[in-house]
């Protein structure tokens, strides 16, 4: 059968939202498994070890942002080479995220510098041209491109996934799939009510600092 995973979204426990619960639970009613992947932190994880979610950070790099995702809470280091060699040292997947999007901390063109498994090639939050980019070098590095929603908010679940044949929710089976290149990416894009959601949470964010 066919999996639908989103292997990049956020809760409060960083910027996001919503609660880890709330973000999969959102996700589920649309039949999509998602990775929490908080910034710099694994406690949203550990608030969900019972239920289906894959384990991950957004790391903030000298470079930029980078994820991580792991069949464990990982504790990775912030150096982008001690994170790439901390993800093959303990089987995790990593992956640039948002690359060439100038303006959320991509990492530009160090994607051509590391090993990476993947290479985030569509996020529902990036423009097209940054989108665009990172296509191109997952074509160069010959590497698995990942669609991902980069979810703040529970109304963007949805907007863009990525696609495996497994028989079964298995974590250590979805990364392998990412490394094998079994996985395909579904975009769709941000519907009008995420896109308010996304202002709205960003001027409540900006009011509570």
């Amino acid at each position: 059968m066919t999996i639908f995973i989103d292997f990049h979204t956020h809760t409060f426990f960083s910027d996001g939202k919503a609660s880890p619960k709330e973000m999969f639970e959102t996700a589920k009613k649309k039949g999509i498994f998602i990775s929490i992947t908080d910034h710099d932190t694994s406690k949203g994880i550990k608030e969900v070890n019972e239920l289906p979610v894959i384990p991950g950070q957004e790391v903030t790099t000298q470079f930029g942002h980078v994820v991580i995702l792991c069949n464990f809470p990982p504790s990775p280091p912030s150096d982008i080479k001690g994170l790439v060699d901390y993800a093959k040292e303990n089987s995790c997947v990593v992956f640039p995220s948002h690359p060439f999007d100038i303006f959320r901390a991509g990492i530009g063109d160090h994607v051509f510098d590391y090993k990476f498994d993947a290479i985030e090639t569509f996020n529902s939050k990036a423009n097209r041209v940054a989108n665009g980019k990172a296509k191109e070098a997952a074509l160069k590095l010959d590497l698995p491109g990942l669609a991902d929603s980069d979810s703040h908010v529970p109304s963007a679940i949805g907007s863009a996934y990525n696609a495996i044949e497994l028989s079964e929710f298995n974590v250590d089976d979805i990364l392998d799939s990412v490394r094998k290149k079994k996985s395909k990416p579904v975009e769709v894009g941000l519907s009008g009510k995420a896109k308010l959601d996304i202002v709205v949470w960003h001027i409540q964010r900006k009011l509570k600092k």
